[in-house]
């Protein structure tokens, strides 16, 4: 008795798809599709700074029930600025510019400022 052998990338099921769901299928696996980003723990204060900017605005769009394309309208972005923003890509943002996209959303805003202190290697 032969065994069967699954060939390299063979499926193992096949499902039928509607050629909508393969057009979904294709732009999830493109470069126009965003995932999210998030910083990393040895991220510079600015990155994580910014990269809290954009969950304050991502928080504001879900509770507010609106689209990308009406926060776009809000913030007077583009449809690709504004979809790296609410995914966490703030690289091409500046501290200045996320600011303003709080105040035109009418968000209170507080930034607190402290200084971090080290004794032989310790956080205190």
């Amino acid at each position: 008795m032969t065994a069967n052998k699954k060939k390299p990338n063979e499926e193992i099921i096949k499902m039928p798809v509607d050629p909508e769901e393969e057009e979904v299928f294709q732009w999830v696996a493109s470069d126009e599709c965003l995932g999210s980003w998030m910083p990393s723990k040895n991220a510079s204060v600015s990155e994580k700074t910014k990269y809290q900017f954009s969950q304050v605005i991502t928080r504001y769009l879900v509770k507010n029930n609106l689209s990308e394309t009406e926060m776009a309208q809000r913030l007077d972005l583009d449809k690709n600025a504004t979809a790296r923003l609410l995914r966490g890509y703030t690289e091409n943002f500046s501290l200045d510019s996320l600011i303003a996209y709080v105040d035109k959303l009418h968000l209170p805003l507080q930034v607190k400022i402290t200084e971090e202190r080290k004794l032989a290697g310790q956080h205190l």
